[in-house]
């Protein structure tokens, strides 16, 4: 607006000279046009009334999702919770990050395994993993069928099938020695290792840092798991099943990622409405 009554300010010199040669048809139409477009301009100004209106919507579509997520529960399911109650490992998890930690120690050694719940994305087939409906279906199932036959089968086995890709990062430590690190993916009930990193330095091994990350990346990590030896494989498998680094925690992973991810997103929605709704 400022900017449109300099520009005016500017030409009314210029529009009084050319009124004095040329007849007032020709001058009247610019200077209605220019009326026209500061009328226009005006109106815009008043746009933000319906941001308001759009504002007000978009917290009835937040609350409306908000109400579907907390009727489903966001109770911790059986079979994570009996999980680790038997497991060795302790979990970390806090609440807005993407990140789950997984320590425990073994000897003398300290074991840890970070996941991220975004990995729940690398499942591409929607209809073929259709996670929630499945999860719930099978849960039925699985407890109704366990009623009518009074099997023990544990209801972890039913979701066995349940499984998605999730990347872990498999950091085993020891005080004098610095550590391996794993790359492997959590799938089918199983690790899939693909790369094994020295790391000598324990200081650069503890180091947690995003320079410390970039630093062992750039670490020679052997060749890829799959061109070892038959032999040296299985042998390697055993190694991380005698720490428990197994199936039961290959279902656990992608399993607890579901869940948190559930849980991540009502905490996202509701800090989304917060900052929507704040005047």
């Amino acid at each position: 607006m400022f900017a449109l009554r300099t520009a005016a300010a500017r030409a009314m010199p210029a529009l009084a000279m050319r009124a004095a040669v040329l007849p007032r048809v020709i001058v009247a139409p610019a200077f209605v046009a220019r009326a026209g477009s500061v009328s226009a301009l005006r109106a815009f100004s008043n746009t933000p009334m319906a941001w308001n209106k759009a504002d007000k919507n978009l917290v009835t579509a937040i609350e409306s999702e908000i109400k579907h997520e907390e009727e489903q529960g966001d109770e911790v399911p059986d079979y994570i919770t009996e999980y680790l109650k038997s497991s060795p490992f302790e979990i970390t998890n806090k609440v807005g990050s993407d990140e789950v930690t997984l320590t425990r120690k073994f000897g003398n050694e300290e074991i840890k395994i970070v996941f991220s719940v975004s990995d729940i994305n690398s499942a591409d087939d929607e209809e073929e993993l259709d996670l929630e409906d499945d999860l719930e279906d099978n849960g039925q199932q699985g407890k109704e069928s366990l009623s009518a036959s009074g099997e023990d089968e544990d209801e972890g086995d039913d979701l066995e099938s349940l499984t998605f890709p999730v990347r872990c990062l498999i950091t085993i430590t020891k005080p004098s020695a610095g550590s391996i690190s794993i790359d492997a993916v959590a799938q089918d009930g199983a690790f899939i290792v693909e790369s094994i990193s020295n790391i000598k330095d324990s200081a650069l091994a503890a180091a947690s840092t995003a320079e410390a990350d970039w630093e062992k990346r750039g670490l020679y990590s052997g060749p890829p798991f799959a061109e070892l030896d038959e032999n040296l494989q299985v042998e390697f498998e055993k190694y991380l099943e005698e720490r428990q680094i197994d199936g039961d925690l290959a279902n656990f992973v992608p399993n607890y990622v579901f869940h948190k991810d559930q849980v991540e997103y009502t905490h996202w929605l509701k800090d989304l409405k917060a900052f929507v709704s704040a005047k």
